[in-house]
């Protein structure tokens, strides 16, 4: 299992956040966001891509309130083979910063 986090003060669009490896899954098996105000999270398979392919609907966090997804190994989400993983935002209100964090695992 692998980690990866960032934060952004500004919204993200297909933003990448765990780089393709050429004929492995990107599986995730936890997600947690925390924002000071209301943002939209959506995570991507293929970010760059043409389309893009949403893994999750729109997640909502809001300030003391964060987007907490535990899946594990049974239930993760995968992104198509070989394809990166990313994630778009959007504010609701005005732009404020949010946290991404992804605990996952490359796999054949």
């Amino acid at each position: 299992m692998a980690v990866t986090f960032a934060t952004y003060t500004e919204a993200q669009t297909d933003t990448e956040l765990v780089a393709a490896q050429p004929g492995k899954l990107i599986r995730v098996l936890k997600l947690l966001v925390t924002s000071w105000g209301n943002v939209k999270i959506t995570l991507l398979s293929d970010p760059a891509g043409a389309p893009t392919v949403a893994l999750t609907p729109e997640l909502h966090a809001t300030s003391g309130k964060p987007v907490v997804l535990c899946l594990g190994r049974r239930y993760a989400l995968a992104t198509q083979l070989g394809k990166a993983l990313g994630i778009t935002t959007a504010f609701q209100v005005g732009a404020t910063d949010h946290s991404v964090i992804v605990w996952y695992e490359v796999v054949s």
